[in-house]
């Protein structure tokens, strides 16, 4: 954990030094919805721990922390690396979306933001032990459940949603090589 605040501000310095271009998508008419069981999931682990950042000791200022960059990371998500996958049901059916060169511009910009991605879960990962340092005396044992909770869910992202949401875009590539990239 101690090497872990060392490399904290490098992760945030380089998470800062991307071209502002980068940060910021632009939305188009459209836009494919993120599919609703992942913005449930999103919205439920929010919800959960919400609930701990108003206790009045460490815990609940490390909660407050580890809220504040979820709903940030979960915010970026939303916006470029999960709208793809709400095509999945249109692609199956072998239709080809008219907003392609749109959507291989989200997961372009995904493919170029993953190490962004991969630090802010590393970072939710040091949140995470903060709040289970700061609740040593396993005062509040749903920290625990909403830790695996958030386990899960990132290995879920990092294994299946994210190379998902690019092989959408490298599929409709393939289907409309016309398009301008």
């Amino acid at each position: 954990m101690k090497n872990f605040w060392h490399l904290l501000p490098v992760i945030l310095f380089f998470s800062q030094c991307r071209n502002k271009d980068e940060n910021f998508v632009s939305t188009f008419p459209g836009k494919p919805e993120v599919p609703s069981s992942i913005k449930k999931e999103h919205d439920n682990l929010l919800e959960k721990l919400y609930k701990f950042t108003s206790i009045n000791d460490s815990t609940g200022l490390a909660a407050k922390k580890l809220y504040n960059l979820l709903q940030h990371h979960f915010n970026e998500e939303e916006d470029y690396v999960l709208p793809p996958l709400g095509l999945l049901p249109q692609l199956t059916n072998g239709k080809i979306p008219e907003q392609t060169k749109n959507v291989i511009a989200l997961t372009e910009k995904l493919k170029s933001q993953l190490s962004h991605m991969s630090a802010e879960h590393q970072l939710i990962e040091a949140y995470l032990d903060e709040i289970k340092q700061a609740d040593s005396n396993l005062k509040y044992p749903e920290i625990i459940e909403l830790e695996k909770e958030i386990h899960k869910h990132a290995k879920i992202e990092e294994e299946v949603l994210f190379p998902a949401s690019i092989l959408v875009g490298d599929y409709l590539k393939l289907k409309t090589p016309n398009t301008n990239r």
